[in-house]
């Protein structure tokens, strides 16, 4: 043979077994058509790149969603499976519009342009000016000219960095984006806003945690939830390093709490290309935190959440709630009224067995979207604090009259209009109701000046013929309470042996129904309660401080049975 074989990490050389099989003219042919088959992959890497499996999961999972995040090591395949996702919604629709964004111009010519570059159809990688539409002329130097270019079928392709204004794609109707490393929360919450306005936009940000749980991971973690994971070699395999995943495991796929976003991880030794023995080696005696983000691009919060054992243990379905309401139990309410701002309101059920099951929220995710947002801003001194999501207005302005209704609506009430009357036959029996002291009492306008939240609610609303449009609610003050009291109190609640399966002699006090009280499922994993009184997380925490410390317990007969551990 004229030729010295190329080595590749996929296409591997014959085997001296399998050689021993052909004769001289068939060992030549195959070799030849394997250099050919490495050939074409440099050429024309769109058509026949090599694809490791998690480039598959993370195509799949494009499939459902509309937004995910790519983490892992350096050189996982990351930044090649997005490329190829940008090419290809450029080449698979004409007149597609997408966004490449990387941290600076020059890190976008030398690092994400020279990729997209390559992943163009050789027919269409440097075709000049070509009629009225297309122009794609790329230098290594320059990268693409004027750092945009548009391909024959008319689709574009727009290059930006994160040191320009954030509103620099607006007027852009995007069919994709593409982040890369290092994106600064406020691109993300900026493209976020515009989505879906005129077509279904799909968004890929890829990065490797190097500085740790950020504000722009936190925007995709906080609240989620792990649906797949895998081996880690590099770890111990006895030990649990992620909530929610089997000893010796880390996520390979998380689902954010909103529906539309997903997490995908390329961990160390799933791509064949990438430099794993040599981070391997680099790795060696290394602390876990740091294997966990160069090997795995797994990173830990940096400060614990109020609620550490919150978890599965305490999520309860919608359906298995149904099975144990209908055994019984004592209904409350507590509220954490606001003053602009929406009203936060929780309903909670008490067992016979004195669990306590938080079952309704309002104003709910799915209805009004995110209470809080992740922490983002600039503010050192509130590093903790989660930010006002659009829940907190949605709907806003209501005045006492107008809570009222949203409360018996939800309990059950129906307005009858043609008795003028509220008919609660069916509706949900509350034991008590209990407000916080110094919201709820504080003066509020009305009639007679001076005026409190709880007494105006107190009061019946009727019409000048008598008709009772919202009858009087009473509303307990709670017990006043210091924050740390109160949210120790949830914990003890809270508290089982997480070593020990989970049984009637150990399991729980306190569960929430999370497909119902997403806000409340949030609040319970991420609230540090190291922020200030502006955490907008602490608005959803509020109204369970109330309610423990009101001592509220089961109710049978009229009078309170002693809280010890009986079945549901």
């Amino acid at each position: 043979m004229s030729f010295r074989p190329t080595e590749h990490p996929v296409l591997k050389l014959p085997s001296a077994a399998d050689m021993a099989g052909m004769d001289l003219a068939q060992l030549e042919k195959f070799l030849r058509e394997r250099e050919r088959l490495i050939e074409l992959e440099k050429e024309d890497a769109i058509r026949y790149g090599y694809s490791p499996w998690t480039f598959r999961v993370a195509d799949a999972e494009l499939e459902s969603h509309s937004e995910i995040l790519a983490m892992g090591q350096n050189r996982s395949g990351k930044t090649v499976w997005a490329a190829r996702r940008v090419v290809r919604g450029l080449i698979g629709k004409p007149n597609a519009v997408w966004a490449c964004f990387h941290s600076s111009e020059a890190s976008s010519i030398n690092q994400q342009q020279p990729v997209i570059h390559a992943h163009l159809p050789p027919e269409w990688r440097d075709v000049g000016r070509q009629g009225q539409v297309a122009y794609v002329k790329y230098t290594k130097q320059n990268g693409f000219s004027g750092g945009k270019f548009t391909l024959p079928n008319g689709s574009q392709c727009f290059f930006f960095n994160y040191k320009q204004d954030v509103t620099v794609f607006e007027g852009y109707e995007l069919d994709g984006y593409w982040f890369d490393e290092l994106v600064p929360l406020a691109f993300i919450e900026a493209m976020e806003f515009r989505l879906g306005r005129e077509r279904r936009t799909e968004g890929i940000t890829t990065f490797t945690p190097v500085t740790g749980y950020t504000p722009t991971v936190g925007r995709f973690l906080a609240g989620a939830t792990v649906r797949r994971t895998h081996a880690a070699e590099l770890l111990g395999a006895d030990r649990v390093h992620a909530r929610g995943c089997p000893p010796g495991h880390l996520p390979l796929v998380m689902q954010c709490r909103r529906p539309e976003a997903c997490v995908v991880w390329f961990p160390w030794g799933s791509n064949p290309y990438g430099a794993n023995e040599e981070v391997r080696r680099q790795l060696v005696g290394a602390s876990e935190a740091k294997i966990k983000i160069r090997a795995y691009g797994w990173t830990d919060k940096q400060v614990n959440g109020a609620f550490a054992k919150y978890g599965n243990a305490h999520r309860m379905t919608r359906a298995r709630f149904r099975e144990v309401e209908a055994k019984g139990g004592t209904r409350y309410v507590s509220c954490d009224p606001g003053g602009t701002k929406n009203w936060f309101v929780k309903w909670y059920l008490v067992t016979p067995g004195e669990h306590v099951i938080v079952y309704r929220e309002w104003p709910d995710f799915r209805t009004h979207g995110e209470w809080a947002i992740s922490p983002g801003g600039q503010d050192r001194t509130r590093l903790y604090d989660w930010r006002p999501g659009p829940a907190q207005r949605s709907e806003a302005g209501k005045g006492i009259r107008a809570y009222k209704e949203l409360i018996l609506k939800a309990e059950g009430w129906v307005w009858d209009e043609e008795k003028k009357a509220w008919d609660g036959s069916k509706a949900e029996r509350i034991e008590a109701r209990f407000m916080d002291p110094r919201m709820g009492g504080m003066e509020a306008p009305g009639e007679d000046e001076g005026t409190s939240i709880i007494a105006l609610m107190a009061d019946e609303s009727v019409d000048a013929e008598g008709h009772v449009l919202a009858p009087a609610m009473e509303w307990i003050p709670a017990p006043g309470s210091r924050v740390e009291e109160t949210v120790q109190m949830v914990v003890e609640r809270m508290d089982y042996d997480e070593e020990a399966p989970v049984d009637v002699m150990n399991c729980p006090k306190w569960y929430v129904v999370a497909e119902d009280c997403q806000q409340t499922d949030l609040a319970y994993q991420e609230f540090t309660g190291q922020g200030t009184e502006k955490d907008a997380l602490k608005d959803v925490i509020d109204p369970d401080r109330y309610f423990v410390k009101a001592d509220a317990g089961y109710v049978e007969d009229g009078r309170l049975v002693s809280r010890q551990g009986r079945g549901w």
